[in-house]
């Protein structure tokens, strides 16, 4: 995605509670912010739909981790 968001489109979930509370914990553990972490999860599982890796994904969160 870039910095400006051109490539970018936004979606809304809703989660439960405790679902919301873990990522709000993971986040804060890693130094990300939540919409990091689940666009790696998305990105994960798209990798595995698909057979195999994309993009290389940035560990420590990079530039985007943040947003």
């Amino acid at each position: 995605m870039g910095k400006d968001g051109r490539d970018a489109e936004r979606v809304t979930t809703t989660l439960t509670r405790t679902q919301k509370a873990e990522l709000d914990r993971l986040a804060k553990a890693q130094g990300v912010k939540v919409a990091w972490l689940v666009r790696r999860a998305v990105e994960r599982f798209l990798e595995e739909s698909a057979g195999g890796p994309m993009l290389p994904l940035d560990q420590k969160g990079g530039e985007d981790a943040k947003r």
